[in-house]
C-alpha cells in the first residue's frame, strides 16, 4: 500500500476548502461585515429602502445583485476595493464611500458623496475594465472632456430615471474622477 505523504494531503484539503464556493461567499460576506462596521451607525441602503419603480426594475434587472455595493479592484493594485452605499441607522443620512482595501486590509476611505435627496432612486454597477465612457451629450460645454478607458473597474452610480455617473480611479491623479454619462 502506498503512502500519501502528510504534506499532499494539507495541500489538497485546503485547496478544496478555498474552492468551496460556500466558504469563499461567507469570507466575503464577513469581509463586507468587517468594512461596514467601520462606519458607526450606518448599514447598507437596503432594496427596502428605495422606491418601488426602483426596487422592480433592481429585481428584475439585477436579481442576484446586491444593488448597494460593488466588490472591484478600483486603483489597479491587485486588491479588491469597495464601493458602498450607506444609511444612516436613525437618520436618512445616505452616502456613497469608495474605500481602497491595500494589502494589510486596512480599508480607507477615499471619495464621500451625500446622496441623501436620491436614497430611493440610487443603485450602483461595476463597470469592466476597458469599457469607454463619455460625457452625456446633453450637457451642454464648450468643451467636452474626451471620453476615458477604463483601466481598472469603475463604479456606475445609477439615479433611477434621472442620470448615471461613473467613478474610476485616476492614476496619475490618484484620486476618483466622475462622468456624467446620462442625465
Amino acid at each position: 500500500m502506498t503512502r500519501v505523504p502528510s504534506i499532499v494531503l494539507v495541500v489538497v484539503t485546503t485547496t478544496l476548502l478555498c474552492s468551496y464556493p460556500g466558504s469563499r461567499g461567507q469570507e466575503r460576506k464577513s469581509d463586507l461585515d468587517a468594512v461596514v462596521s467601520g462606519f458607526p451607525r450606518y448599514h447598507l441602503l437596503t432594496l427596502k429602502e428605495r422606491d418601488a419603480d426602483t426596487r422592480a426594475y433592481i429585481l428584475q434587472h439585477f436579481p442576484k445583485a446586491n444593488p448597494s455595493v460593488v466588490h472591484a479592484d478600483f486603483d489597479g493594485d491587485g486588491h479588491l476595493d469597495y464601493a458602498l452605499l450607506l444609511q444612516g441607522d436613525k437618520t436618512e443620512t445616505t452616502k456613497l464611500v469608495v474605500l481602497l482595501c491595500p494589502e494589510d486590509g486596512h480599508c480607507r476611505s477615499i471619495y464621500e458623496l451625500d446622496i441623501t435627496g436620491y436614497r430611493g432612486l440610487v443603485y450602483l454597477r461595476r463597470v469592466p475594465p476597458g469599457s469607454v465612457v463619455s460625457q452625456s451629450e446633453a450637457i451642454d460645454s464648450p468643451n467636452p472632456p474626451s471620453p476615458v478607458k477604463l483601466k481598472s473597474p469603475g463604479i456606475e452610480v445609477t439615479y433611477f430615471g434621472q442620470a448615471a455617473i461613473v467613478l474610476y480611479w485616476n492614476s496619475k491623479l490618484k484620486k476618483i474622477e466622475t462622468v456624467q454619462t446620462e442625465d
